[in-house]
């Protein structure tokens, strides 16, 4: 299992120097721990809790964060949901669940660039997890 979330920071890194980026890859298990965590060299320091919570919320949630982006604005059903989770969950893209070989679910966030950035490279990175298994 390690071995494939080690794949899946290799796709994201390889994208992100592909695009002239460095990033955080952040990888978390389905109960909130942290499973991965690769920061580039260069990546912006920020990046290491954006990814985490990326990473969090698509887990827990099990829900790619861009599809929050919308209702976590004021007047949206979710407004609020950062500050009142203790800060944990976030409703920026880059961040989605996948699931390994073994059936075990995670979260992938990615933070470095911008969200448009973040998401291409995390697509990529799922897109070529889910063509290895």
């Amino acid at each position: 299992m390690f071995e494939e979330l080690k794949s899946v920071a290799a796709a994201a890194e390889s994208t992100a120097v592909d695009m002239g980026l460095t990033v955080v890859v952040s990888v978390v298990d389905v109960h909130g721990n942290p499973a991965l965590l690769h920061r580039m060299t260069g990546a912006p320091m920020h990046s290491l809790e954006m990814a985490f919570r990326k990473a969090y919320t698509a887990a827990t949630f099990n829900v790619a964060t861009a599809e929050l982006t919308d209702k976590v604005q004021p007047g949206g059903p979710l407004y609020g949901l950062a500050v009142n989770s203790g800060s944990k969950l976030i409703g920026f893209g880059g961040g989605a669940p996948f699931v390994v070989s073994s059936g075990e679910r995670f979260g992938l966030g990615i933070s470095g660039g911008t969200t448009e950035e973040d998401i291409e490279i995390m697509q990529s990175a799922l897109d070529q997890q889910a063509a290895a298994r």
